[in-house]
């Protein structure tokens, strides 16, 4: 059990802190980027889930250490769900529900099809 915390918290930093790169250079790019570095992000996570899920069930090409390694740890640091609802609240606020509501429905929308896409590359 220690080891397998140890896996998910090792995973888990190294995505929180890629996350943080990522949303940082993307809002240097462009200044209004700040929901969007979390949409990029998320979805960049739903494709990379759904390609280990591939993965993992493909007569298991990934040890369970690395699923925990990359889908709980990784994938769980790296994407955001609190910090998407928080910024969706926010576009809400600013009298920009039209904003907010796009970002709600393309992050869900997009996300689902991003985690299909990518379990479906593993399937040739």
């Amino acid at each position: 059990m220690i080891k397998n915390l140890i896996i998910v918290a090792i995973g888990g930093g190294v995505g929180s802190a890629l996350r943080y790169l990522l949303q940082e250079t993307l809002h240097k790019q462009i200044e209004s980027f700040e929901p969007y570095g979390t949409f990029v992000v998320n979805i960049l996570g739903c494709l990379l889930l759904g390609l280990l899920a591939g993965f993992a069930e493909q007569e298991k090409l990934l040890s369970s250490s690395m699923n925990l390694l990359l889908i709980s740890g990784f994938c769980g640091g790296f994407t955001t769900f609190s910090t998407f609802a928080f910024q969706s609240h926010n576009l809400f606020l600013s009298s920009k529900p039209i904003q907010a509501i796009l970002y709600i429905g393309l992050s869900i929308i997009v996300g689902l099809l991003a985690a299909y896409f990518g379990y479906k590359l593993t399937k040739g």
